[in-house]
């Protein structure tokens, strides 16, 4: 017999949590932790970090080294440039020569690009990579791609770089580096939940491919996690858009090239792509809501998890624990909708459950306990649309839509943004699906990319198949597209 029960009073419980200031406030990441998102700042405050990504992963590979940024004055406002400036004095005092500033421009020319910024020629560079923007709420990132990709099993070796290999040149730069702190950040009970975990191991077999070439790493280090970083948001909302409904769990999206002209017919056919998943996003902020809510239930002492791990407990319930589950379930419900007073003129909860109930009447839920969950989170989200936290609502999912926008579509006119991808990402993304191998069947690659969330239709095979021939990686045995072979392209 499971023990299931609602966790209402004591230390961690609903009325403490909620009720910190004597006033009902949302409280998300106690329970489980899905996303690094937040209310403020906006997630649209932060398109160049979410453009470059290097401060995101200067952050990540900080973290796994238990390490933290340097804090240099900036007097000149650029953290690039006052970095740079302590290298090249370091390496002065270490180098005895009559040429100091000739010397200076040399390793200028040599180790900073235009905007003064250090160049990635080693592992140990990534961790100086710093944020655009000052707010600290983007480091919060990096810290989500940790706990998702790179604990556990992850081999820590893969960050290993033998510095007797780097001429003296790279060795010196590397000896002239300031020292990071070491990290004050103590490890929470409650790290990011992964939802995916075949998802996990598609990324540690790409890792391992990616890092059998350091240079190749370094050059495509943040095309990587910002792939792994987005597919991971997709899938994420696609699954709870779900309510756990469905047992399959990857669903693939659509992309086109960025070179192609779209119609509307084409975009019809596109099962899921753009559209959708900025469509689900916008209620991303009370599925994790209505997430928290339910985690207040336990199970045998345990927080009850993600829809889909709901479904497939409720399930295996006999009949009196699934009596006993709706109850808890009717309480949360209760609970929040006793405690939630303050509407935009004229809403209100009878308002909300007229709606609710015509809403009711177009789903077709196979359990009575998907038409009350179905209902909680339908209660959040009117409460967020209908009041005034419309606005921090909407900011937190724009920490999704604005990076999908920036990194993965483009604007078609009446179409509306599409995702895409541009000839170096998928040129890049074709060699991580080949792999090891010399070349694959070219059939065999869509198979590979569908196995990383990566659809195209028939039209977009044939843009990218040209491409393919256009610089010869295409290989033909015989005139029968089934004997056409793609070489890797390193």
């Amino acid at each position: 017999m499971m023990k299931i029960e609602l966790n209402k009073t004591g230390a961690n419980s609903l009325e403490k949590r909620y009720f910190k200031n004597k006033s009902f406030s949302h409280v998300t990441g106690n329970q489980i932790k899905l996303l690094p998102f937040k209310t403020n700042p906006s997630g649209d405050t932060f398109s160049d970090d979410f453009k470059s990504f290097q401060g995101i992963i200067g952050e990540l590979f900080r973290i796994f080294n238990s390490k933290t940024q340097i804090e240099l004055n900036q007097t000149n406002g650029s953290f690039k440039i006052e970095l740079k400036d302590i290298i090249l004095a370091n390496a002065i005092d270490k180098v005895d020569t009559e040429s100091v500033e000739e010397f200076k421009n040399m390793l200028s020319k040599l180790f900073f690009d235009e905007e003064h910024g250090l160049i990635k020629f080693n592992i140990q560079t990534l961790s100086y990579m710093n944020f655009i923007n000052t707010n600290n709420a983007i480091k919060e990132i990096s810290k989500f791609i940790f706990d998702l990709f790179l604990t556990d099993d992850f081999d820590q070796n893969n960050f290993n770089e033998d510095l007797s290999n780097e001429n003296l040149l790279h060795q010196l730069i590397l000896q002239c580096l300031p020292k990071l702190p070491d990290s004050t950040y103590k490890q929470k009970d409650l790290t990011y939940n992964n939802l995916f975990p075949e998802l996990k191991t598609q990324f540690l077999e790409d890792f391992a491919f990616l890092k059998t070439s350091n240079s190749y790493f370094l050059k495509h280090v943040e095309d990587f996690f910002k792939y792994y970083y987005f597919h991971y948001l997709s899938q994420l909302i696609l699954r709870i858009n779900d309510f756990g409904t469905t047992t399959r769990s990857l669903k693939p999206v659509y992309y086109t090239m960025d070179w192609e002209t779209l119609s509307e017919t084409r975009l019809s056919g596109h099962v899921i792509g753009w559209k959708q998943l900025n469509k689900y996003s916008e209620s991303i902020f009370a599925h994790v809501n209505t997430l928290e809510l339910l985690n207040y239930i336990y199970v045998n002492g345990v927080p009850i998890g993600d829809y889909q791990k709901i479904m497939l407990l409720y399930i295996e319930l006999d009949s009196d624990e699934k009596e006993k589950l709706k109850d808890c379930l009717k309480e949360l419900i209760n609970f929040y909708t006793e405690n939630i007073t303050v509407f935009d003129t004229g809403k209100n909860w009878d308002d909300c459950d007229r709606i609710l109930e015509l809403d009711l009447i177009n789903k077709n839920f196979e359990f009575e306990i998907l038409r009350d969950i179905y209902s909680l989170w339908f209660k959040i989200k009117y409460q967020f649309e209908n009041s005034s936290r419309k606005k921090p609502y909407s900011d937190y999912s724009k920490w999704y839509s604005q990076f999908g926008k920036i990194n993965y579509t483009k604007n078609r006119g009446r179409l509306g943004n599409t995702t895409i991808l541009s000839q170096e990402l998928l040129l890049f993304l074709t060699r991580i699906c080949i792999g090891n191998e010399d070349k694959i069947r070219l059939k065999a690659l869509w198979g590979k990319f569908k196995d990383r969330g990566i659809v195209f239709d028939e039209t977009t095979k044939l843009e990218i198949t040209k491409l393919f021939e256009k610089i010869n990686l295409i290989e033909k045995k015989s005139d029968s597209g089934d004997a056409q072979y793609v070489k890797s392209t390193i």
